[in-house]
């Protein structure tokens, strides 16, 4: 019953593009938010410059806020984006020794489609957000594959988990964000992507083999459980109505695991008291989980859902 040990966090919006140069030029060139582009991304701005067959992936940063990418090929841009608010971009996966994040070879295959690819992260600026990636294919043509919306989650990155090299997409679901109480207490979880060739035209979904963990032992089960209790107990001795996070957080980490049919189990063990306003129930809960990006993935895998829960409407703002 571990938990998020990760700082993660995520949300998922997959774009697919394949246009000729003109309309993805165009198309681009309108999402532009700084009024100066052509001036921000200039040689004078050139920050780093990487060449992957035959493509110029370029980032640009100015003495104020603004940023600029760009890929190029024969002189023509194929692809803009930029950014107004002081944030970054940056080519490719580097490692991260810190963190555990592993380099990856610019124009590896990450999806297994079998054509050389690009990683290329975006960080655009401000408090708690946002962190993209953009994965580009480079062959047959060239397009923007997807965009990976990390929210939050400054650790989310690509990595091989197989000893076959097929890579994933490491990230955390913060569906939760400010669920009753501050972004730190907010429950989350971590989630693991791979590629999907489907007949919507393919984009990443749960992988979730690589998310299952052995169900808790019944020490884990009763520690869980107690520590709860104990969390309910301060606040009823305080009186300050807090969020218990560390049933939310069980709860997810069941749901997530492979074990929603614990984790309805462990919601009735842990008491009525731990749902009774002004604390959020069932219903709640399941309202903010089904705004999920994941929820199409997830909804599947849930097993014995209780009525509370399967008649919830999907709703961001029940906080």
């Amino acid at each position: 019953m571990g938990g998020c040990k990760l700082k993660f966090v995520l949300c998922l919006r997959l774009m697919l593009a394949g246009m000729v140069i003109v309309a993805l030029a165009a198309f681009c060139a309108a999402q532009d938010p700084v009024e100066n582009a052509n001036t921000v991304c200039s040689q004078a701005n050139l920050k780093d410059a990487v060449r992957v067959d035959g493509y110029i992936f370029r980032s640009y940063e100015n003495r104020g806020n603004d940023r600029c990418f760009e890929v190029l090929r024969d002189g023509k841009i194929l692809f803009r984006r930029t950014n107004d608010s002081g944030g970054w971009y940056k080519i490719g996966q580097p490692e991260d020794k810190e963190w555990k994040i592993p380099a990856i070879a610019n124009g590896t295959d990450i999806t297994g489609r079998g054509h050389p690819e690009m990683i290329v992260s975006s960080y655009t600026g401000g408090a708690h957000c946002c962190l993209f990636h953009y994965l580009f294919e480079l062959e047959p043509k060239f397009k923007l594959l997807a965009t990976l919306d990390a929210e939050d989650d400054d650790l989310s990155h690509f990595e091989a988990l197989d000893a076959d090299g097929k890579y994933y997409y490491l990230t955390a679901d913060w569906s939760f964000a400010y669920w009753y109480g501050s972004f730190a207490g907010s429950p989350s979880h971590s989630v693991v992507l791979h590629y999907v060739d489907d007949s919507h035209g393919g984009g990443f979904h749960l992988a979730f083999d690589k998310m299952q963990t052995p169900a808790p032992t019944p020490e884990e089960w009763q520690k869980a459980l107690n520590d709860v209790q104990k969390e309910l107990q301060l606040d009823r001795e305080n009186k300050v109505n807090n969020l218990p996070d560390l049933l939310w957080r069980e709860v997810m980490d069941l749901i997530y695991s492979g074990h929603s049919d614990l984790a309805w189990k462990f919601l009735d063990e842990a008491g009525p008291q731990a749902q009774q306003k002004p604390y959020p129930d069932l219903a709640s809960f399941c309202s903010t989980l089904k705004t999920s990006p994941y929820w199409p993935d997830l909804a599947p895998m849930l097993k014995n859902t209780p009525p509370a829960c399967a008649n919830a409407k999907p709703d961001r703002a029940n906080k």
